[in-house]
């Protein structure tokens, strides 16, 4: 089963030889380390809600040009300063920030071992209109569900979107081991999360028999199907 609906995207489990022979590792780098390039889905195609991607690829931030952020200006935000996409001027602000602390020492620190110290890596930061897919194993332990925890637990996300509780409270910290995630009833000083909100929304990711509907991942699922995965999920 979860060969079938879940390792398409999230890889075979750690576990598993398969796993550790994907084509998605990177070559061993200078220190005989390899990194694993998680694959990425377009928004418009996993259907989860859209907020941070699209407020990340979006979103604008105004640098002084006494920084020298090398990443390509979108306007004239006033004098001696440009307004920058906002991915682009982390990436060159992690860079820049790096050098400086890098220099700064005496003596300055070698460009081997600046290298060695970066993990032999660029800075990765992007701002694509896209969600990185991770391995699940761990899954059990990390409730709420989707990028923006707008899924309680297992058996609201293997389930329609229909079926998922569109209001729910978070901070409870007694566990469900049945649907796999934390009590979520009413609970006095926690926090009521409302997924009609946007950037809470709790579609996508779904699996269904729906002709041309938005956001399916996989087909439908029967009870019995989501409990069995559920248990194996848990073993993750």
């Amino acid at each position: 089963m979860y060969k079938e609906v879940c390792q398409g995207c999230h890889q075979p489990p750690v576990s598993e030889p398969e796993f550790w022979n994907s084509d998605r590792w990177s070559a061993k780098n200078a220190a005989g380390e390899r990194y694993l390039d998680l694959k990425m889905l377009d928004i418009q195609n996993v259907g989860t809600d859209p907020a941070q991607a699209q407020d990340m690829a979006s979103r604008e931030v105004k640098i002084p040009d006494s920084l020298g952020i090398k990443s390509e200006a979108t306007k004239p935000a006033g004098v001696g300063i440009q307004s920058h996409k906002y991915g682009e001027a982390l990436a060159a602000v992690v860079e820049k920030t790096s050098e400086q602390w890098y220099n700064s020492q005496q003596p300055p620190v070698s460009a081997e071992l600046q290298e060695k110290m970066n993990g032999y890596r660029p800075v990765g930061v992007r701002a694509p209109l896209q969600y990185k897919v991770r391995p699940l194993n761990g899954i059990w332990a990390t409730p709420p569900y989707l990028h923006n925890g707008s899924v309680p637990n297992l058996c609201a996300l293997l389930s329609p979107v229909e079926e998922r509780p569109k209001k729910f409270y978070l901070g409870n910290r007694e566990y469900d081991p049945v649907c796999v995630g934390y009590h979520t009833e009413t609970l006095e000083g926690g926090f009521e999360m409302d997924t009609t909100i946007r950037g809470n929304y709790n579609t996508g990711h779904e699996f269904s028999d729906t002709p041309g509907k938005s956001g399916v991942v996989g087909r439908g699922l029967k009870p019995d199907e989501r409990k069995a995965l559920i248990e194996y999920l848990k073993s993750l």
